[in-house]
């Protein structure tokens, strides 16, 4: 396969190199008290739940630790999995990440629908083709002597205020406002501005519709995805609130408070032009004199956000800069293509996927969860250091993101990074973990019912993964 012909071309040297580096992030996880491990109704006896704050460390990586048994493996995973109720459907792949061998299958291979587990291909895909060090810009151009134009740069992680050192709210409209008021007083002394300034927002940067046709409404309703913009505060909350309501109109929704704050800044100056408050879209590629810029967090801050909350509209943001990064168009369908391009592009096998959306919202999405461990697989062991970090950035069973009430037992805490996933039927676990006898495996669990449930029998997948990280299987 592509996947182990490119891992054999790197070598053994590379291949445990990267191995050890990729899952550093294993190492010395600071674990959070958690109150109850998730219930495991097939596998008994439930392990003990850690009852104080802790830290969590592996035992260091032997490149010579013995892989489990397939057999052996399969007589542990093969029960849970059937356990499943007659209308569910269950897939699953296990790979050992050092030598790329697939361990375990249970249709393995054919397609299904991922959920979030997607975004872990947007960020390898982002991080290949970006670069984890980049920040996008938000800038305030003087297009004329009359016009303030707020350029989208693809932050949609502003903040309201000053910055922040979070990731989300990181660059502040706020310091933006204050930089381009000094500038616009100055300009305006020099008699380069007008008595009375407008503020448009050039939000040109995304093309094509702003939401996915293949989205069932109510994604929007439940707040789970809003209009795609270049320029948003917070994910396009309504304010820093991680549980706030998303906005119809993210991008003016900036720009307006963008405007409040120019206006602010600039009527604290005697003899300043006015400023208005009402905010206009300007044309495409507003050229000019820039005022001020500011910067967001890195994008590798920015995917450890989007994977550890599972942030739906930071994920199509990012799709969509892929494929702008590529020369192509800013749209929803190009953003998937560029993907799934990236992805082929690095030697993952992408046979039979089908990539709708980058955030795994769209329940049309098909990928094998044999793609999604060989993808991890890669990553942990790639010769591009930036792809080694993606570990760093995955929830953390029983401690961080979406894993932070989940997997909580004393023999999986701290030893299971995971990509959930959560959609009406579907439920998916796509991560890393590491054997009891210090081997690293890579896996994916889907599980797609017809009883109307979100995220339906999670029970069976976390099982699955705690089989692996307890798992001799010799």
């Amino acid at each position: 396969m592509k996947h182990a012909s490119q891992i054999q071309r790197l070598g053994v040297t590379a291949v445990v190199t990267g191995l050890l580096l990729g899952l550093l992030a294993f190492f010395l996880i600071p674990v959070m008290a958690s109150g109850s491990a998730a219930k495991e109704a097939v596998e008994a006896p439930v392990p003990r739940v850690l009852a104080a704050a802790a830290a969590t460390a592996l035992p260091p990586l032997d490149p010579a630790a013995p892989a489990p048994v397939a057999a052996m493996l399969a007589a542990k995973l093969d029960p849970i999995l059937s356990s499943s109720p007659a209308d569910a459907s269950v897939s699953a792949s296990v790979i050992d990440v050092a030598s790329g061998e697939e361990l375990y299958s249970h249709a393995g291979d054919q397609p299904g629908i991922p959920a979030s587990s997607l975004k872990v291909f947007t960020a390898i895909a982002a991080t290949q083709v970006i670069g984890e060090e980049h920040r996008f810009t938000t800038k305030a151009v003087l297009r004329d002597p009359n016009t303030v134009v707020l350029v989208g740069g693809g932050d949609v992680l502003l903040g309201a205020g000053t910055g922040s050192e979070a990731a989300s709210g990181r660059a502040g409209l706020e310091t933006l406002a204050r930089l381009a008021a000094t500038a616009l007083l100055d300009a305006h002394a020099a008699g380069e501005t007008g008595d009375a300034v407008s503020v448009q927002l050039d939000d040109s940067l995304f093309a094509g519709p702003a939401l996915n046709p293949d989205w069932d409404a109510s994604l929007v309703t439940t707040n789970n995805i809003s209009p795609l913009s270049p320029i948003a505060m917070y994910g396009a909350r309504a304010n820093a609130n991680p549980k706030a309501e998303r906005v119809g109109d993210p991008g003016m929704f900036a720009a307006t408070t963008f405007a409040k704050a120019l206006r602010a800044a600039v009527g604290s100056s005697a003899g300043g032009p006015q400023v208005a408050t009402e905010v206009t879209r300007a044309a495409a590629g507003a050229q000019g004199t820039e005022l001020a810029a500011v910067t967001s967090a890195t994008l590798g801050e920015q995917i450890r956000f989007m994977l550890e909350v599972s942030d739906n509209y930071v994920a199509e943001a990012l799709g969509r800069l892929v494929a702008v990064k590529l020369g192509q168009p800013g749209d929803y369908a190009h953003g998937a293509a560029a993907v799934a391009q990236v992805l082929a592009d690095l030697g993952i096998d992408t046979t039979g996927m089908e990539l709708k959306d980058t955030s795994g919202l769209a329940d049309t999405n098909r990928v094998a969860p044999l793609a999604l461990a060989r993808a991890l697989g890669y990553a942990a062991t790639s010769e591009h250091a930036s792809l080694r970090n993606l570990g760093y950035a995955l929830p953390v069973a029983g401690a961080t993101g979406t894993l932070s009430t989940r997997l909580g037992a004393a023999d999986t805490r701290g030893m299971v990074r995971a990509k959930t996933g959560s959609l009406m039927e579907v439920s998916s676990l796509s991560g890393l973990t590491v054997t009891r006898d210090g081997r690293a495996l890579a896996f994916s669990f889907f599980v797609n019912t017809n009883d109307r449930a979100v995220g339906p029998h999670r029970q069976i997948l976390d099982a699955s993964a705690a089989v692996l990280t307890g798992c001799g299987c010799r």
